[in-house]
This record gives C-alpha cells, structure tokens and sequence, in this order.
C-alpha cells in the first residue's frame, strides 16, 4: 500500500480506534508501565494494521497481538534497566475516592505488579480490557484451558497477597 489510506480505510480505523482504544491502551500500560510507551504501541499497532487491513481475520486480537509483540521487541532491544512503579490506567487523583478506596487501590495494584509477567497479562487482558478467555488465547496462542488456569492462579496469588497484607496492616 503506498500514500494515505483512502477514506473508507480512515473511517474503519476510527471507528475501531473509538470503540477499543481504553482497553487496548490499559493493556499496553500494564505491559510497558508507561502510559507515553502504551499509546505509542497503541498507535503503531493501529497504523500497522492499515497495512494488512484486508487480511485480518479478527481484528481486536490483532491489534492485542501488535501491541503484545512490540513491547516485547522493545523490551529486548532496551538496555537492562530498573523498572519503573505500574503507572495505573488512572491516577490516584482521578479517581476522587476516599483514603480507604485510595488504599484499597493501590493493594490492588501492588498484588497485580508482584505477579509473573504471563499471569498479570492474562489479568489485565479479562479484567481491565474484557476480552474472554477464548479472546485471549487468540492474542496469546495459548489453549483456552491454559488462559484459564493461568487467570485462576493469578487471582489466587492476588487474593493469597491482600489477605496477607491486611491482616500485617
């Protein structure tokens, strides 16, 4: 394809932009801790798949996918450094809530940054970006049986977290 996408391709992609960029973005968050990066891979994924558009069987999935590879592809090229805190999908001072909801968030947010990479994927994929488990395996090449386990054992490491940090507390 070369030049400027035509406009039926522009309006595709901004209606799919619209009705998947939150959940698209929050995943990417919680794969770079970056809200800048996530919107990057967000961004390159999308006009990636203005490339391809018409061979794409499944968009959503797709763009999951793109943005699942690049981060790792950045990952691999950046030089080894310390990661940053998890920048939450929205920051404390958005959410307008009590200290006790306040604290309750950031628990929440510790328990998910302690899980292994693979289980908080999965996590955010069904959670924040509410995809299905079948979804996700599509983005992850994974068997649906494997994303559920995975998810199962993430929320009980979750859960097993939180207790133990209220009743230290």
């Amino acid at each position: 394809m070369t030049g400027a996408p035509d406009p039926f391709q522009r309006a595709w992609l901004g209606a799919f932009y619209r009705a998947h960029h939150r959940a698209l973005a929050a995943y990417a968050a919680a794969l770079t801790r970056s809200r800048d990066e996530a919107e990057d891979l967000v961004h390159e994924a999308l006009v990636g798949m203005l490339a391809v558009r018409g061979s794409i069987e499944n968009p959503e999935a797709y763009a999951y996918r793109a943005i699942r590879n690049r981060a790792f592809d950045r990952m691999r090229r950046a030089p080894r450094r310390e990661v940053p805190g998890f920048e939450a999908e929205r920051s404390i001072d958005e959410l307008g809530a009590s200290p006790e909801v306040l604290s309750d968030w950031s628990a929440l947010q510790g328990a998910l940054a302690s899980l292994a990479p693979m289980s908080a994927e999965v996590v955010v994929l069904h959670a924040r970006s509410g995809l299905s488990f079948p979804q996700i395996a599509a983005v992850l090449d994974e068997p649906v049986g494997t994303v559920s386990a995975r998810y199962s054992r993430a929320l009980a490491e979750m859960r097993a977290r939180l207790s133990k940090e209220e009743q230290h507390g």
